[in-house]
Parts: C-alpha cells; sequence; structure tokens
C-alpha cells in the first residue's frame, strides 16, 4: 500500500517581492496570493486593486488609461483546488472525484487514473476561464477598459496546459489576448530540427489565434522586440505571426553612452535616435495588422483535451506540423476545441469565427482524444464543403461526457477529405488543401507571411527570416493594383514588374536578410509615390572602399571601415560621423543611383552633397540619391549611432544568453551574425540553441552606388 495524505493549501502564481512579507526579492510562491477559481476572491482582488485606480483616475479610464495587464496567473508551483471543485465535479461528470485524488501524486499514473486526471482538468480549466478571467474581463468592459493578459510557458505547450488548463479558454473572454516574448525569439534560434519538436516557437500565433477566434482585433506581446538586428528581428517575427499590439522596451543614452539607471553620470538623459523609427514602424504595423479581418484558410486543432491524458506526440506532433506549414507559405490559426464545439459557425463553405475569417480547411494533428460533438461538427464542415486532414496518429476515444467512461475504439473518420499517417505535411496534403492566396516558383522554407483582407484591397506582411537576399516570383491572391507600403518611410509606391493575372497579381519579391515588406494589392492611394523599381537586379556603379575620415568619440582618424571596437572604442553609442570624397559618372538614363550599405550598427543618417536623406535602422539600408548626385566630384557623410543595449561587451556572451538559447526566459543577446556557438542550457531543447557574435558597432560596409 501506499498512504498518501493530502492537504489543501492556497497557492497561487510566484510572487515578486512586493507581494512579500519579508521583503526579499525572491519570486516563489511562498506567499499565496489568490484562489483563482472561486469568483469571490477575484472580485476581492479587484476592489484592493482596480477599483481604487478607479477612484483616483477613473476620468481617464478609456481615453488615456487603457487598460490593466495580467502577468503569468499559474499553477506551476501545485496542482488547482478549491473548496467548492468536488461539488462542481458532480455537477459535470456526474461522479465522485475524491477517491481518486491520491493516485494524482503517484509517480505513474493508470490508465483510469490518466482519464479521471482530464476530466479534472477539463472541470478546473472551465472553472478558470470563468471565475478569474471572465470576472476580470467583465469588469473591465464595464469600465471602458481593456484586459490584457498572457499565461506562463507558452514556448513549451505541454507545461502550459499542465499550469494553466487550456490557454484559448483562458483568453476567451479577455479583450486583448496575449504571449511573453523574453529573448526566447533570436536570429538563427528560431528554429533547428532535431526531431524532438519540444519547443513551440510558433508560440506567438497562441495570442493572435485566439483573437482572431473570438473576434478581437489585438494580440499583443511583453517582450514586443527593440533596437538592433536582434530586436527588430523579433518585432517583425511576432507581426508576422499575427501579433499586433507590442510592448517594446527601449534603453537610454547619456552623453553618447549606454545609461544605466541608478549611475551617477552628469548629463542629459535621452531615448536613442532609433526609437522613434521604431515606434513609428510598430504603430503603422500594429495599425495595418489589426484592420479588416484575418485571412488564414487553415486552422491547426489545438489537441488540449488530448494532452489533458498526457499525450506528449499531440504536442510534438502539432508544433511540427506547425512549422511545415509555414515553410510550404501556408499560413494558419490555432483552432481550438471551443470553437470547433461551439464558437465557429458552420458558412461559406468552411468554419466561420467571431472574426468573420473562415477555415476551409482543418489540420488535425496526431491525437489521443476527439469529442462526440466535435465528430458530428467534422462531419458536417465537410458536408458543407470544407476539407478535413488529419496528419499522423488519428482519435482512438470518443469523449461524450467524460474521459473516465469513454469507450475505446477508433470513430469512422472515412468522411475526411484525407489521412495522411505519415504524420508529416507531404505533397498529398498540400494538394488537398485549398487553393493558395501565396505561390512562389521556387520553395522558400524561411519565408512567412501574414494576409489580411481590407474592404477594398488585399494586405501581405512578408519576412524573410534567413540571413541570406533571396529573390522569387510571388503570385498573390487580390485584385487591383500591387503597391510597397514602406512601414519605416509612411510612404507608398507603385510596384514595376506586377502583372494582373485575373483574381491575382504575378510580381518579383525582393528580400534583403531579415527584411519585411508589406504589399497591398487594390486601388492605388492618390497620395502614392513613384514606382519602386525592381530589385532583381542592378549595376554596381562604383564600390566606395578605401580609406575614410572618421570621427569617432572625439577622436579624428583616417582609416578603412571597421568596427569601433577593433578601432580601440568600446561602451560608444554614438553619434560617429564618416566623410568620404567619390566621383561618380553621370546617371545612366532611365535608372535611379541608390547608396547601398551592407551593413552598418545600427541607424545611419546619410547626406550627399549637403542633402539629408531619410535615416534607416534595419536592413536594407538603401537611400536613393538620384536627385543629389553629381556626375563627377560628391561629398558623403553618414553619422552612425550604435545599438545602446550591450555596448562595450568585448565579444563576451552578454548574461543570461545561454538559458535565452535554451528556451529559458530572461537574457539579452547581442546582434546574431557569425562567431560564437552556444549550446543549450542544462534542461533546455536542442531544438533551440543559440549562436552569438561579439558586440559590433558601426560601418561595417560594404558601400557601394547601384544604378537600377
Amino acid at each position: 500500500w501506499d498512504v498518501v495524505f493530502v492537504r489543501h493549501v492556497y497557492r497561487s502564481s510566484p510572487t515578486r517581492y512586493i507581494s512579500r512579507a519579508d521583503g526579499t526579492y525572491n519570486k516563489d510562491a511562498l506567499y499565496p496570493m489568490i484562489d483563482y477559481l472561486d469568483p469571490d476572491a477575484t472580485r476581492a482582488f479587484l476592489s484592493t486593486t482596480h477599483e481604487v485606480y478607479k477612484k483616483l483616475f477613473g476620468a481617464d479610464f478609456g481615453t488615456t488609461v487603457l487598460g490593466f495587464f495580467g502577468d503569468e496567473p499559474d499553477y506551476a508551483s501545485s496542482i488547482p483546488w478549491t473548496p467548492k471543485l468536488l461539488d462542481e465535479f458532480r455537477k459535470q461528470k456526474g461522479y465522485d472525484l475524491q477517491p481518486y485524488i491520491p493516485q494524482f501524486f503517484a509517480s505513474k499514473l493508470t490508465d483510469e487514473a490518466k482519464r479521471v486526471k482530464a476530466d479534472y482538468y477539463d472541470v478546473w480549466s472551465g472553472i478558470f476561464q470563468n471565475s478569474f478571467f471572465g470576472v476580470q474581463a467583465e469588469w473591465c468592459a464595464k469600465n471602458n477598459m481593456d484586459y490584457l493578459v498572457h499565461l506562463v510557458g507558452e514556448e513549451v505547450m505541454m507545461h502550459l496546459t499542465k499550469t494553466e488548463g487550456d490557454f484559448f479558454r483562458d483568453e476567451r473572454y479577455v479583450q486583448v489576448p496575449g504571449i511573453d516574448n523574453l529573448s526566447q525569439l533570436l536570429p538563427l534560434t528560431v528554429h533547428i530540427p532535431d526531431g524532438k519538436w519540444e519547443v513551440n516557437n510558433n508560440f506567438p500565433k497562441l495570442a493572435s489565434s485566439a483573437a482572431h477566434l473570438f473576434g478581437k482585433p489585438k494580440a499583443w506581446a511583453e517582450g514586443g522586440g527593440g533596437l538592433g538586428i536582434d530586436g527588430k528581428f523579433q518585432l517583425d517575427y511576432q507581426l508576422v505571426r499575427g501579433v499586433n499590439t507590442m510592448q517594446i522596451r527601449l534603453p537610454l543614452v547619456r552623453d553618447g553612452m549606454s545609461y544605466q539607471p541608478g549611475a551617477s553620470q552628469a548629463g542629459q538623459i535621452n531615448a536613442p535616435p532609433q526609437a522613434q523609427l521604431l515606434a513609428s514602424y510598430t504603430n503603422r504595423a500594429g495599425y495595418i495588422m489589426s484592420i479588416g479581418r484575418p485571412a488564414a484558410q487553415v486552422g491547426l486543432y489545438h489537441p488540449a483535451n488530448s494532452m489533458w491524458l498526457g499525450d506528449e506526440e499531440a504536442d510534438r506532433s502539432t508544433t511540427k506540423l506547425g512549422w511545415q506549414l509555414l515553410e510550404h507559405q501556408v499560413d494558419w490559426d490555432y483552432f481550438d476545441e471551443q470553437s470547433l464545439s461551439s464558437v465557429a459557425t458552420i458558412a461559406d463553405g468552411g468554419f466561420k469565427n467571431l472574426s468573420g475569417q473562415v477555415y476551409r480547411a482543418i489540420v488535425v494533428p496526431s491525437s489521443t482524444v476527439i469529442t462526440r460533438t466535435g465528430l458530428e461538427r467534422f462531419q458536417a464542415f465537410v458536408k458543407a464543403g470544407g476539407k478535413l486532414i488529419f496528419v499522423g496518429k488519428t482519435p482512438t476515444l470518443v469523449v461524450d461526457k467524460t474521459f473516465r467512461d469513454a469507450k475505446d475504439g477508433a470513430p469512422d473518420l472515412s468522411f475526411a477529405t484525407l489521412i495522411e499517417p505519415a504524420g508529416d505535411i507531404t505533397p498529398r496534403v498540400i494538394a488537398a488543401l485549398p487553393k493558395p492566396d501565396v505561390k512562389l516558383d521556387s520553395a522558400f522554407p524561411r519565408l512567412t507571411y501574414n494576409h489580411r483582407s481590407w474592404r477594398d484591397g488585399e494586405m501581405y506582411f512578408f519576412f524573410n527570416e534567413s540571413n541570406k537576399e533571396e529573390s522569387r516570383v510571388a503570385t498573390i491572391a487580390g485584385r487591383g493594383e500591387a503597391q510597397v507600403w514602406d512601414l519605416g518611410s509612411e510612404r507608398i509606391h507603385g510596384m514595376s514588374g506586377a502583372t494582373a493575372e485575373g483574381d491575382s497579381v504575378r510580381f518579383p519579391l525582393v528580400l534583403e536578410p531579415y527584411e519585411a515588406k508589406v504589399i497591398v494589392v487594390g486601388p492605388l492611394p492618390a497620395e502614392a509615390r513613384d514606382s519602386e523599381p525592381s530589385l532583381v537586379s542592378g549595376t554596381t556603379l562604383s564600390e566606395l572602399g578605401g580609406d575614410w575620415t572618421l570621427d569617432l568619440n572625439g577622436k579624428q582618424m583616417t582609416t578603412p571601415l571597421k568596427s569601433w571596437e577593433d578601432l580601440g572604442t568600446r561602451s560608444f553609442v554614438g553619434p560617429a560621423v564618416y566623410h568620404k570624397q567619390f566621383t561618380a559618372p553621370a546617371v545612366p538614363a532611365g535608372k535611379k543611383v541608390y547608396l547601398e550599405i551592407a551593413d552598418v550598427r545600427d541607424y545611419a543618417r546619410v547626406r550627399v552633397n549637403g542633402a539629408i536623406f531619410d535615416a534607416q535602422a534595419w536592413q536594407p539600408y538603401r537611400f536613393d540619391i538620384t536627385a543629389a548626385l553629381q556626375a563627377g566630384s560628391n561629398d558623403l557623410e553618414i553619422k552612425v549611432w550604435a545599438t545602446p543595449a550591450g555596448r562595450g561587451s568585448g565579444g563576451a556572451v552578454p548574461t543570461g544568453a545561454a538559458s535565452a538559447a535554451a528556451g529559458g526566459r530572461g537574457g539579452q543577446v547581442g546582434p546574431a551574425g557569425s562567431a560564437t556557438a552556444i549550446a543549450a542550457a542544462s534542461g533546455g531543447s536542442s531544438s533551440f540553441r543559440g549562436v552569438f557574435s561579439p558586440v559590433l558597432s558601426g560601418l561595417l560596409g560594404p558601400v557601394r552606388l547601384v544604378a537600377r
């Protein structure tokens, strides 16, 4: 016999020092905050927090003060309990939970215990949805406010399910669903297939899918990105996965040096000049990606109920299929059991969510469970013209009221469009999907996109997630003129080389390393500038190599292009001023001449013969200098600022980088590129490795004139 003594203690998420009686900085669950499963406890919490803010600032609610932000409510330190749970369990499931509770603490659960625990997860996660998240969302709605909340461990879905119950239930009533990105998403660390698929680096899609499914225009991220190569990559990586409301932390500068709070330096404290560009870019991107409606045609079923049974294969399969779909330029949303069973309606040949988006295909990953209601809804979906595709292991358990009493036996899935036992997105699966809205002339696995339908056009946000320049011919769905919307400069250009082909447009798509580009198909706005030239080819007129004159932190020098660190200047943020005299030929007829910088860290402002051009803070560093260029002698000035964070590390890996590479929370990294490989930290996933370079600053070049 094993004798198990079970007691109930109030535990909640790990709490910070501000909530601790001993005043220490420890972050643990020693001091409980609230019974998440008791709506009266949530109302008591609101009375001591939200209601107090309302008394002080209520006149500003909905105007200056827009919402309340919740951070990581979870059951990571315990398993959920509330005094009324036994009664609620019996009410919903029809049997007594208490005799089974000791088995939850056994090292190995019997099959019956696994099923009862799944019933338990079904019950408590439903209570969590309503008693904690629902009560707060209701209060915010009544007070003209938004409720923003993210959960914990979104990048490891089995952990997320264990500690939160069901992500989509928790975010069901939340006005702005969210996720937490604290440097998990970094260039060159995003995905290295290793056959394990333990880390879900498409986790931003959890928030955006919840927003789409439940009719919310916004999805947000704590850690939306930032300055420099890594920061901009993280921003675009989340934007292209549908997150459109970003919390961005910016470093500060004091007298040309990185400012550390609490330092005793004298001088003015400022945000770096990159900050304004990044803020404008982020706001424009967030706006155009929150209007209209999402247009992904494929839903990827999220098998939370199989994960309640401990089905890790369901978790891994979902992550793998998500990646493989994106690698074939098939955009998708998670599609949860709530949507399958009740939220989505069958209309227009598919499942229509509360945003008006229609999923014409549902891909079901390997799973153990299907609900009876879900099975019937899938049958109706196929009858209405939808495509239902099972990939991998098919369900062997059909659940009605309880998991415990469900009968073993595979359901009849002969009505499905396709069953692909291989467990991968094969050519057969691709062929069974709806007509694609994006098609390329050749493979480009690291091209992701997000498509939204506007009232009068179609918007596509493309992102090159690789560190190489890529060129393809793309065909996208839409009627009208293809145009480029520059989020950095707010300018709109027609697109040269685009050809209308019925209900689609064909055009050359050229992307620099890590470049994001917005293409809109529709009526060309009156304020649109002249056409953006085709960048597929160009003629180099001049390489601006050799020596430059440089003013670097008060030191005057003549030098070839090198990093500031190589020139003996560390910790400097800028500006540094580069000068060069060069001779140029006459501008070729019908061409434009661009000054192109292959690599600069990270902000460059260009002046040619006294004419100033828009600053750039990310790839591509390309400036149209046609109007200022003279045949013969020319004067060039490039003013450069570095990204403040991490300056002066001298090439060492910044603190926390290894844990970030392993999929952990926290940690900062410098610009990604070549150099030091960091192995995954103990306990992390080998599918999430990091490559971090020494911190480099300055104009690295090469610099050239190109006619296009």
